[in-house]
């Protein structure tokens, strides 16, 4: 839709095509960027899963109306009172009450009027908390870190101590706070040829959500945790850096449920989704063939810290209490390779989570990640007649050699190579593991520890 506005800027006739269940995101970017009166057709929702012949036939009822469109003169007077995207600095607000408690009920219920939170109660952003907070950088309050889609606000150092402050974060949080921006706001990530975009994973009506995967030392020294329960509650951390993260994409980026955020269902991930590679397990330090962490397959120098963020689908958990070796990747590959689970493009990711029983169970019998890669790549395929099932009218999204394949039996790799699973440790000893669907590849950013980052440590251990 910007796409459309900017030519229709330039002064020549666009015309925006959309299913009626976007027509309110549709409305809401055209009026944002200067132009309400965008031309713009609607067509039935949905057309994913349709058949060519329907799609064609939907297209074939609008085409007079999209010739009329482009050759209409382009109407003058549009730019005036264009509404700006980029939001302006946080200003002051004065919120009272009879008591803390009536004060503090009453920025809540100002906040969550405004949405601005995500509808949990927030810690109120005062200028003091603020303040507080950005002692956890040495970077100046107003540096812009990133423009978050899909309303293109800056995501200022200022912003981000404002979210982490109301996401209950401390200080030392905030130098992975300001990677994870870094990395959702990353060309890479955000506007990638193979990427489904920051804009895509704001807006999609599916489940897309980051995943935060923290590497490094300093994610044991703030506590985000890699072991029992790392993707699950008490873990104050996790909880509050994917919080925080969070709240900058709605504040920043201006994102809403049902005006321009059409998840049909969405997820509970959406709240924080946020988790440490488990670097202390035995396999990253066996003296044959130690597992490298994924900070190091990602480029990074050994103990650097690191963030790496996804655009992500709830995890999908695999069960195998039964076996100790390369046997629990069948259990892995049956969980990838089902309809439900087949991506729209060849080159996104998947994610494998490793618990430390299943983990060490495949080390022990000589597995590398290389090798656990290898296998998902090779088995997890499907016949041809059951994979274009899941997406009929999309095949376009998939290499050209498909367009080729005449037999229904034909075995199709679900991705596009062993490059395209990333596998971590993490959780406590036990017989379950994750997959995770991404959206597209992902991003890894380092974090960058401020000069005092020993009292940061300091300051937090003393006030746990």
């Amino acid at each position: 839709m910007r796409e459309l506005v900017g030519i229709e800027k330039l002064g020549t006739p666009a015309v925006g095509v959309n299913t009626n269940f976007f027509t309110t995101v549709e409305r809401w970017i055209a009026e944002s960027e200067g132009l309400p009166d965008l031309r713009s057709i609607e067509i039935p929702h949905p057309l994913g899963g349709l058949p060519p012949e329907k799609i064609r036939e939907r297209a074939t009822t609008i085409i007079d109306d999209v010739v009329t469109g482009l050759t209409q003169p382009v109407e003058k007077g549009k730019e005036e009172g264009r509404q700006v995207t980029v939001k302006p600095e946080p200003e002051v607000i004065k919120v009272s009450g009879k008591s803390s408690t009536e004060a503090l009920r009453a920025v809540n219920r100002l906040f969550y009027k405004q949405r601005w939170t995500t509808g949990f109660p927030i810690v109120p952003p005062t200028q003091e908390a603020v303040e507080y907070m950005l002692t956890g950088t040495d970077r100046e309050p107003n540096e812009v870190v990133g423009l978050v889609a899909p309303g293109g606000g800056k995501a200022t150092i200022l912003n981000i101590a404002i979210n982490a402050v109301m996401a209950g974060a401390e200080p030392a949080y905030m130098p992975v706070i300001i990677a994870a921006v870094e990395a959702v706001t990353d060309p890479g990530f955000a506007t990638g040829l193979t990427s489904w975009g920051t804009y895509g994973m704001q807006t999609t009506t599916g489940p897309a959500t980051p995943l935060l995967i923290v590497n490094g030392p300093a994610a044991n020294e703030i506590g985000v945790e890699s072991g029992i329960g790392c993707l699950g509650r008490g873990h104050r951390a996790n909880a509050s850096i994917g919080h925080a993260l969070r709240l900058i994409l709605i504040n920043a980026g201006r994102s809403y449920p049902g005006i321009n955020d059409m998840k049909g269902q969405g997820s509970s991930q959406e709240f924080t989704y946020c988790v440490a590679e488990r670097e202390e397990d035995p396999v990253y330090h066996r003296e044959e063939n130690p597992w490298l962490p994924l900070s190091v397959e990602r480029g990074y120098p050994a103990n650097s810290n690191t963030v790496t963020a996804l655009a992500a689908q709830p995890p999908i958990n695999v069960e195998d209490a039964e076996h100790c070796g390369p046997e629990i990747l069948e259990a892995v590959v049956d969980a990838i390779a089902n309809l439900g689970q087949v991506p729209f493009s060849m080159e996104w990711e998947y994610v494998l989570i490793l618990g430390a029983t299943h983990a060490n169970c495949l080390a022990d019998a000589g597995w590398s990640k290389d090798n656990i890669r290898q296998f998902i790549y090779a088995n997890a395929v499907l016949p041809w007649g059951k994979y274009k099932k899941q997406y009929p009218g999309m095949i376009g999204k998939q290499p050209a050699w498909m367009s080729r394949i005449v037999d229904d039996s034909t075995s199709v790799h679900i991705f596009g190579g062993p490059e395209n699973v990333r596998v971590i440790t993490a959780g406590g000893h036990c017989p379950y593991s994750q997959i995770v669907r991404c959206y597209h590849q992902g991003v890894t950013k380092q974090v960058h520890l401020p000069k005092n980052w020993n009292q940061l440590l300091a300051d937090m251990k003393e006030h746990a």
